[in-house]
């Protein structure tokens, strides 16, 4: 395993996790391989501690395997898996997205309408466009996810939800127009089109991030990765 030296200094374990999605996305750690503690504090400049507490979130994600008392691995991964995570992201978006539409709260149909607006007004800022848009998602999340389904939600969309981010390649017209296809199911009273708009987003988001890393190598072109066989 070879591991990037950084230049900031920092002690948490969310800019731990970052790192290492980063390492995986672009190939520096492949599946299988060992990831070691002492080298990750010594490349982040960082205690044991919150590289722990990075390596048992990113176990829950699914991207690492620890052994008990033993060592972690990077977990396998190719197109196919990534297809099927995604896949599901979408089915939970989807009921959450449903329930909104089937509710109908005016207070979150007013905020959805509202960041839209400011969504399709954000122009060439990316970073703001990207807040608005993962708000966007927020607000449907809470007031349509129960406490379980928010759960497995933010589980999911950890390190895919990363990695789209990194793969996004559509135009800001693209991005707008695929969150306007579920709030205008939502505010119709639509649940049945606002759970499909959000499950075609999220299986379009998997074939951005194969393609992604599919040109960064991590991937081969049959979607076999890359570090096995």
């Amino acid at each position: 395993m070879v591991i990037k030296a950084v230049p900031r200094r920092t002690k948490t374990s969310a800019v731990v996790v970052e790192y290492v999605q980063r390492e995986i996305f672009e190939g520096r750690l492949r599946c299988g391989d060992r990831i070691y503690v002492e080298r990750l504090t010594e490349a982040l400049d960082v205690s044991p501690t919150p590289v722990r507490e990075a390596l048992v979130l990113l176990e829950r994600d699914g991207l690492v395997s620890a052994q008990v008392h033993r060592a972690t691995f990077v977990q396998h991964f190719d197109a196919r898996t990534l297809r099927a995570d995604f896949h599901v992201l979408g089915l939970l978006g989807g009921v959450a997205a449903a329930r909104v539409a089937v509710d109908r709260d005016p207070r979150v149909l007013e905020q959805l309408e509202s960041l839209l607006d400011e969504l399709a007004n954000s122009g060439d800022l990316a970073a703001r466009r990207a807040d608005l848009a993962n708000e966007i998602l927020r607000v449907q999340h809470r007031a349509g996810a129960t406490p379980r389904l928010l759960a497995e939600l933010r589980g999911y969309g950890g390190f895919l939800g990363w990695a789209a981010g990194e793969s996004d390649r559509r135009s800001h017209g693209d991005i707008v127009e695929a969150h306007r296809r579920v709030i205008e199911a939502i505010i119709a009273g639509d649940p049945q089109g606002a759970s499909r708009a959000r499950l075609a987003e999220a299986n379009e988001a998997a074939e951005q991030v194969v393609d992604e890393l599919t040109r960064r190598g991590v991937l081969r072109a049959d979607g076999t990765n890359a570090a096995v066989g």
